[in-house]
Parts: structure tokens; sequence; C-alpha cells
């Protein structure tokens, strides 16, 4: 298989990707994600905190308001995990990642199969010798 034939062979893989029932979900929640007022207040809230959290995370038990900082990011992540529509963007999002990587083991397999049968053609000589 030279060059071209590999590059053409890659994106109908992309395009049946593309098409999969997996993939077209997940495009359709993530936007209704984007374009839902509350969840991006959600997300927002959960960034913010997330970032204020990471900040002291360091210092921990030094850091003043270390646990009411801490709660915050926690009650934050919370909210966020419960909304309903986020959840169910998160499922689909898990759904095509592991049909991803799904292909991605296929695709190594295949790989392997195909470096085993080279060295054993390279070390089979014709005639014994």
């Amino acid at each position: 298989m030279n060059y071209t034939e590999i590059i053409e062979k890659t994106y109908a893989l992309v395009d049946t990707i593309k098409t999969s029932n997996p993939y077209l979900l997940y495009i359709e929640y993530e936007k209704k994600v984007l374009d839902d007022n509350e969840l991006k207040k959600l997300l927002s809230v959960f960034q913010e905190n997330k970032v204020a959290f990471e900040e002291v995370y360091k210092y921990k038990s030094y850091y003043p308001n270390f646990d009411e900082i801490k709660k915050q990011y926690q009650q934050s992540k919370i909210d966020l995990m419960n909304h309903e529509l986020f959840k169910t963007y998160k499922r689909y999002e898990k759904e095509i990642d592991l049909y991803i990587n799904e292909i991605e083991f296929k695709l190594k397999r295949i790989v392997n199969i195909k470096e085993k049968h080279e060295k054993i053609n390279m070390n089979f000589k014709v005639g014994g010798v």
C-alpha cells in the first residue's frame, strides 16, 4: 500500500467516524450544551472555582479558607455533573471516546500483525541456507 492509498483510507475512516451514531449524538449534545444558558453559568462557576482551588491546592491546610474554597469547588462540580443535559453530553462523549479507542486498538493489532509477518518473511531464507 502506498502513501496515497493510506491517506485515502484515513480520510475514509474519518468520514465513517463522522457519520457514526455516537459521533452525531455527541455533536448534537455539544451544541445543546453550548446553547444552554443555565449550563453556561454552571460551567463558568465551575471553571472559576477550579482555578481558585488549583491556585491554593499547593498550600492546602496552610492557606486561609482552603476548606471553604475546596467545598465551593466540589459543590460546583456536583452541580455541573448533576445537570441532566451535561450528564447526557458526557455519556455521549464517553461513547465516542470508546468508539475511537476501539478503532485505535484494531489498527494497532493490524500494524502489529503486519510487523510480525514482515519479520518472519525477512528471516525466512529460500533453500534452507
